[in-house]
């Protein structure tokens, strides 16, 4: 009779998604933003060790994961925007981002988000707004061929840095790439990359 053993995985941070051995997170502060953000999650995204908004909510105290239910989508205030590269929205601005805004970023796989923010755009009840034009993906454990396609956490890192806060923003990018970098070499992948 064949043996079979059990596999054995390496415990992960729930923020960062690394090897705790190699976890980075535990020493970065916290930053107490003005502007609320809340990620609503895809229910198939809260398992997935690449998720960027678990890293974003451990730098931000403002920010929170909401999952997404379908059959009863969550209504927002007056306030609230909802930050998704629809065709012809207008550009998140500075005055957007004045008194407590609340940006509202659909958080899974392209998809899945495309889904929820049209959903959510059906209702007429929040506003949309889509990033100006940027810098690519920082989140290299999930790219896309589409330069204007990032993760959740840089699209909540951007809207912070149109609205001031930069210093937030400026984090939870180093953050992103730092995660990004450790995740690509527990992959080997990072060590292939250097090589080419």
């Amino acid at each position: 009779m064949r043996q079979v053993y059990p596999a054995i995985s390496n415990p992960r941070c729930p923020h960062c998604g690394v090897h705790l051995a190699l976890c980075f997170c535990a020493d970065y502060p916290v930053f107490a933003t003005r502007t609320r953000t809340i990620f609503l999650q895809h229910s198939q995204e809260l398992v997935k060790p690449t998720n960027s908004a678990r890293l974003a909510c451990r730098i931000l105290s403002n920010a929170s994961i909401r999952t997404w239910e379908r059959l009863s989508p969550p209504e927002f205030g007056p306030e609230a925007i909802l930050l998704f590269p629809f065709p012809g929205s207008p550009a998140l601005e500075p005055g957007d981002m004045q008194g407590n805004a609340v940006i509202v970023i659909p958080d899974g796989t392209w998809s899945q988000a495309g889904r929820m923010a049209n959903v959510l755009n059906r209702t007429g009840s929040i506003r949309s707004r889509t990033l100006p034009p940027g810098e690519s993906s920082l989140w290299s454990v999930r790219l896309s061929n589409d330069p204007a396609r990032i993760s959740s956490a840089q699209a909540a890192s951007a809207a912070l840095a149109i609205g001031g806060e930069s210093q937030a923003a400026e984090f939870l990018d180093r953050a992103l790439v730092e995660a990004s970098q450790k995740i690509l070499a527990m992959r080997g992948i990072l060590e292939r990359m250097q090589r080419q």
